[in-house]
């Protein structure tokens, strides 16, 4: 396989508008190297749009790692946290200025989730900021999507065909207290019942009174 993904029978959908995307690069030193992790696997249109800023980009695609896709009941979270950490495969010291997790969350029992975040927590600074995607209850349905970067204001996504992965639901609420060093700077409803969260870090608990919808 090349470096981009892709599966037979996608098909490339209308692009997402997103409002708080942009926030995501808002106070960043753009005159110094930007670290960026996306979870899922590499696509042109987010390599292209990274193009135009000097940045390491890490594409580490956890949807199709086997431990996420093919969970053991008897692993521990000591377990978990660690596989995660390989899956990374960042370098020490690393410091990652913007996390795009796409819908990555609504995939991951709670348990998981924890383990995932405890994982991620040696390479979160205090500027680090993060994008993600989900839904508020079953009967929107969750799209199965490939996503990536359009524009600014724009996500691209590829409906995927194939099994989907469990859906997870979690409350705004219940999401906020399992991010732990992250919270929700802020929301919003989507027109079709996805919701849109932008993130960052936030290890000293300050409170953020704009951040539900």
């Amino acid at each position: 396989m090349g470096l981009f993904a892709q599966a037979d029978g996608q098909s490339a959908q209308a692009p997402l508008s997103s409002n708080l995307f942009p926030m995501l690069f808002e106070r960043l030193r753009l005159d110094k190297r930007l670290v960026v992790m996306d979870v899922g696997p590499a696509t042109r249109s987010t390599v292209a749009f990274f193009n135009h800023f000097k940045c390491r980009l890490n594409f580490v695609d956890l949807y199709s790692a086997d431990f996420v896709v093919n969970p053991l009941d008897e692993i521990n979270h000591e377990e978990l946290v660690a596989q995660f950490q390989t899956a990374f495969n960042l370098p020490a010291g690393s410091r990652i200025d913007i996390c795009l997790f796409w819908d990555f969350f609504t995939y991951l029992a709670a348990p998981v989730l924890k383990a995932f975040l405890e994982a991620l927590d040696p390479y979160i600074d205090r500027g680090t900021r993060g994008h993600a995607l989900g839904i508020l209850n079953a009967r929107n349905g969750l799209p199965f999507c490939q996503y990536g970067i359009h524009s600014m204001d724009k996500l691209h996504q590829t409906a995927m065909l194939g099994k989907q992965l469990p859906v997870h639901l979690h409350s705004q609420r219940d999401l906020n207290d399992m991010l732990g060093y992250f919270e929700i700077g802020k929301s919003r409803l989507m027109s079709d019942g996805r919701v849109e969260y932008f993130l960052l870090e936030n290890r000293d608990q300050k409170a953020n009174p704009n951040a539900y919808f």
